[in-house]
């Protein structure tokens, strides 16, 4: 037994996770942290998985292939079910809960479904059709059904899918979190990094962490190549942009805006930046970029969206807000200006991710859960 679960709480987690580089990505976060005070039990995935979500392959064969994916995470999931008893099944997103979802209502075993977003607001981001709305409500509804427990990432998601007619008792608010272990232990000072990464000491780095392969996060780094650089750097010649994450752009970018693509150690390029940026204008649940970046003590800009998501964010208190588009500018340029300014943002943001968002102080919620979700399924 250790200090937050027993030997016989065993989890079977769908779909096993392969963490890659240093991340705090809600669904690597979730796995680790279960791993680390449960016996856990990952499902791997089948080899047609990677062919149903790959957008390039046409839509024919990916429909064809759905059924058998999910009947192959159907099974791997219900012959965990029967080796580990009294196990709970934790499922990532709504594809992989339906397979699982029905392996542990066969096996009359406790589900949570963790959701990473309203569907309702996930259709209107990407502009999908009423009918893509109306059926994956629907399709929702029957998830809800299956699980025991529901996680929401933000108190807004959990109203919206009250509002929907969803039950309010399985609904649970789980936000997205950052570690601040590995925060401490990765983060090095800002002379460091730069000469690790061999950018000068007198560029004023802004950094923006997104995959180009998310609608909301390429439409951002379309915004800064296109606007927020060329202003800002009208006024700051030295501030050079950096955008990390997966994906390469389609678009024409002037000189100061530099696309790294893929990072293996985030908290390498946070340790380097001087200001942190998100200006994302759509999207969904809570920004992981906006986390990580406080959990390292960076001042920075944020847009609506992100105190959506994160409530305790306050203008010019943790962070800076940009309303809109060129006050997002003048938001970043204040930063660039005042660097006495920054370190107070930077140090009352770190230390908001400390009292609410950090892994540790989520890990307990995440065990009350758990706990609260095995009393619900007794009680059935």
């Amino acid at each position: 037994m250790n200090e937050t679960g027993s030997e016989d709480e065993s989890i079977v987690f769908v779909p096993e996770i392969k963490p890659v580089g240093v991340t705090n990505e809600r669904s690597p976060k979730l796995f680790e942290m279960l791993s680390e005070r449960f016996s856990v039990v990952g499902i791997s995935v089948s080899r047609l998985n990677q062919i149903v979500y790959d957008q390039r392959v046409n839509k024919p064969t990916r429909y064809l292939l759905f059924p058998l994916d999910e009947g192959v995470t159907f099974w791997r999931t219900l012959r965990a079910l029967r080796q580990e008893s009294s196990a709970l099944v934790f499922a990532e997103g709504s594809y992989f809960s339906l397979a699982s979802g029905f392996a542990a209502k066969l096996r009359q075993a406790p589900m949570i479904w963790d959701n990473h977003g309203n569907i309702v607001t996930f259709a209107k981001v990407q502009g999908k059709s009423s009918f893509f709305t109306r059926g994956n409500v629907l399709f929702e509804k029957v998830l809800e059904r299956l699980s025991t427990k529901i996680l929401v990432v933000n108190q807004k998601d959990k109203e919206d899918y009250v509002s929907m007619g969803f039950s309010a008792h399985k609904l649970e608010v789980l936000p997205t979190c950052a570690d601040m272990r590995v925060a401490a232990e990765r983060y090095c000072t800002r002379s460091e990094a730069r000469k690790k990464l061999g950018i000068s000491e007198q560029e004023s780095v802004v950094l923006f962490v997104g995959t180009l392969k998310y609608e909301p996060n390429l439409d951002a780094a379309k915004y800064i190549a296109q606007e927020l650089a060329p202003k800002v750097r009208q006024a700051f010649p030295s501030a050079r942009f950096y955008v990390a994450g997966s994906g390469s752009p389609s678009f024409p970018y002037p000189e100061g805006t530099v696309f790294l693509g893929f990072v293996e150690d985030m908290y390498l390029w946070l340790s380097a930046a001087d200001v942190s940026i998100a200006p994302l204008w759509k999207g969904l649940g809570i920004l992981t970029k906006v986390i990580e970046a406080l959990s390292a003590g960076k001042p920075t800009v944020v847009t609506p969206l992100a105190m959506e998501g994160i409530p305790e964010l306050e203008h010019q208190a943790n962070c800076l807000l940009g309303k809109d588009r060129e006050d997002f500018a003048d938001q970043l340029a204040r930063l660039l200006k005042d660097e006495r300014l920054g370190a107070e943002l930077g140090s009352e943001g770190k230390r908001l991710i400390e009292r609410s968002y950090s892994c540790e102080v989520i890990a307990q919620k995440l065990v009350q859960i758990l706990r609260m979700t095995r009393e619900a399924q007794k009680r059935r």
